[in-house]
C-alpha cells in the first residue's frame, strides 16, 4: 500500500458539540463527517473521514497527515 503524505493540512476545531470540525487541505476547506480514534500500546492514530469520503490519518496529534 502506498501512502501519500500531505503537508498542507490544518484542523479547524468545531464551533459547537454537533460538529467534528473541518480540515483545510491544500487551500480547500472540507467538513469532517467522522473521527475514529485508536490507542494501543502507546501508539495513537486518528482517522478523519471527510464529506467527499476521503480518509486522512494522523499518528502525531495532527502535525502530519496521510491519505488512507
Amino acid at each position: 500500500m502506498i501512502m501519500k503524505r500531505n503537508k498542507n493540512i490544518t484542523w479547524i476545531p468545531p464551533i459547537d458539540g454537533n460538529q467534528h470540525g473541518w480540515l483545510h487541505v491544500d487551500g480547500e476547506i472540507n467538513v469532517i463527517t467522522n473521527i475514529h480514534n485508536f490507542d494501543d500500546f502507546g501508539v495513537e492514530q486518528d482517522t478523519f473521514t471527510l464529506e467527499d469520503s476521503r480518509e486522512l490519518v494522523t499518528q502525531d496529534g495532527g502535525d502530519t497527515f496521510w491519505e488512507n
